[in-house]
């Protein structure tokens, strides 16, 4: 009886991997990726008839993605890793060489040079004068945003052609970036 039910087990095991399409099966595994580009920060003032536009390059990201198979035709399941972030999951699907996946949100963190202004008193004896100094500081301000776009299979690497957009959480600026890659190497 029970190598009947271990018979039964191992020929349901083998009619479920044998669901998976060519390009899924040669495509599914464990990858390790990094994702450059850059991103347009857009803020839009109150009564001015000119938004205030910045262009800024993102921090290299890398870490880990994970392709499973769904066992339905080409649809896979896409998890994404980054080593200082939080795991992100979305569905995809397989056809010829490129997958295709649902756009999801995430949040980043976009660096800016932040400018601030310091008022100093200069005292000459008869005379005081306020002076402003300038200061510039690098910070990181977050973004929530959608990503969406493909990614083409070769063989064991997956190159991401990914489009961001997003408003950030701190204040009125947007985020638009179109020209964002990720290359992922099977390990």
């Amino acid at each position: 009886m029970k190598s009947k039910i271990y018979l039964l087990l191992a020929v349901v095991m083998v009619l479920a991997a044998c669901n998976d399409s060519s390009e899924v099966r040669s495509a599914k595994g464990a990858y390790r990726f990094k994702t450059t580009g850059k991103v347009t920060l857009k803020e839009n003032f109150q009564g001015a008839t000119k938004a205030d536009t910045l262009v800024a390059n993102l921090e290299s990201e890398s870490g880990t993605l994970e392709l499973v198979s769904l066992h339905d035709e080409d649809s896979v399941l896409l998890t994404i890793d980054p080593l200082n972030g939080n795991v992100t999951v979305t569905r995809g699907e397989i056809k010829g060489k490129r997958l295709n996946f649902t756009e999801y949100a995430r949040t980043i963190e976009v660096p800016t040079t932040v400018t601030y202004y310091d008022t100093i008193k200069i005292d000459l004896g008869l005379i005081t004068k306020d002076t402003i100094i300038a200061r510039e500081r690098d910070a990181y301000e977050p973004y929530d945003i959608r990503v969406s776009g493909h990614a083409d299979v070769y063989d064991n690497n997956l190159v991401f052609h990914l489009e961001y957009t997003g408003k950030s959480q701190t204040s009125e600026r947007t985020l638009r970036g179109k020209d964002i890659t990720s290359l992922a190497k099977k390990n």
